[in-house]
């Protein structure tokens, strides 16, 4: 039930997630450029990954880039790299699942590293943008995307195929497509996004987020672009009632609810979040790593930190934090996903190696 929008007015430029989903644990990574990858996929293991007649998707990742992660590392959630490249996922109500994986087709959200690992921009990400295809491992996706220049776009699954909806005056969905968003949001355009009540979630969130983003990218009144975006993850969160509470008791998978809000300011290169269990405010530079190859992965709690910049409370990555976060995300698709397999994901950053290719 994930929402996201993004501001933009001159140079004020943000892209804004709430990230909703059953549970809040999660890794914020850095992602080195220059590394040999090959795409997740099934019967991908640790002796085949670099046999090039096991056909799966193969690049080298030319830019360095911070990720959220909460399925594992090298799958994130949302990210943004070192040229501006920022990205978003929304599960998408839909029912043309890409569910027949081709040869040169990647997952959901390893698409979202790729195409950091890739591209500068927006523009040359929607250049190659069926190449790889896309496939759905567990959940329908689409995206939005955003880069420091102002393009922007939200991907969407179309017959088959990604197609990009580049060319809207406004941009903020949540799960129904954007143009069936903006359509729904009409009925408000005469009215105060703060009058609307949340009776549909999935359109009343986005018409919200639509009304607030029209807002601030037509006036002049509203000059904080962040804590604009903060405003509009407030009023869009998803808060899990007694009742909701009560129905789940003993049932395995918790109610989805708003546990993440992050905001990337792409003008000034920081990463700004709250999470649900950890409420401060805290902040990350992007351009104060190393993405070289030569150099460890930084890796920081999502829930950690207190009100502060916490670029320097990054450590460097273990295995140990990839089996916490991928043990606790598959227990509720340990049918989908086997403990084998949950195994070859842990491991599997671990066979990602430098090249000078």
């Amino acid at each position: 039930m994930c929402t996201t929008f993004s501001l933009k007015r001159a140079e004020h430029i943000t892209l804004g997630q709430s990230y909703d989903f059953y549970y809040g644990h999660g890794l914020i990574l850095t992602n080195k450029r220059g590394i040999k990858k090959a795409a997740l996929c099934a019967g991908l293991t640790s002796k085949n990954i670099y046999d090039q007649n096991f056909k799966t998707p193969r690049w080298v990742s030319k830019y360095g880039s911070i990720t959220f992660n909460q399925f594992a590392r090298e799958i994130p959630t949302c990210g943004v790299n070192e040229k501006g490249l920022s990205i978003a996922s929304m599960w998408h109500d839909m029912d043309a699942v890409l569910a027949d994986r081709k040869e040169n087709s990647i997952t959901e959200l390893q698409w979202i590293q790729y195409q950091l690992d890739c591209y500068s921009d927006v523009r040359e990400l929607l250049e190659h943008l069926n190449v790889p295809g896309l496939s759905t491992e567990i959940y329908p996706m689409h995206y939005m995307v955003c880069d420091k220049a102002g393009h922007r776009a939200v991907i969407e699954i179309n017959e088959g195929k990604l197609t990009a909806h580049d060319s809207l005056e406004n941009y903020a969905c949540s799960n129904a497509g954007i143009l069936q968003s903006i359509e729904y949001a009409r009925q408000y355009y005469n009215r105060k996004p703060e009058s609307i009540r949340i009776n549909q979630p999935i359109f009343d969130r986005a018409a919200k987020a639509l009304l607030m983003t029209r807002q601030f990218n037509e006036s002049s009144e509203f000059n904080k672009p962040v804590d604009y975006s903060f405003k509009v993850l407030e009023a869009v969160h998803l808060q899990v009632g007694f009742k909701s509470l009560f129905k789940w008791l003993g049932k395995g998978i918790p109610p989805s609810q708003t546990f993440w809000r992050i905001v990337f300011d792409l003008q000034n290169m920081k990463v700004y979040f709250k999470t649900k269990e950890n409420s401060r405010l805290r902040v990350i530079d992007v351009l104060a790593f190393d993405y070289s190859s030569g150099t460890a992965v930084q890796v920081f709690d999502v829930n950690d930190g207190g009100d502060a910049n916490v670029t320097n409370q990054f450590r460097d990555y273990l295995r140990t934090d990839n089996e916490r976060i991928v043990k606790t995300s598959f227990k509720p698709l340990k049918d989908t996903v086997s403990a084998a397999e949950q195994d070859e994901i842990i491991i599997y950053p671990e066979l990602l190696v430098a090249t000078h290719i």
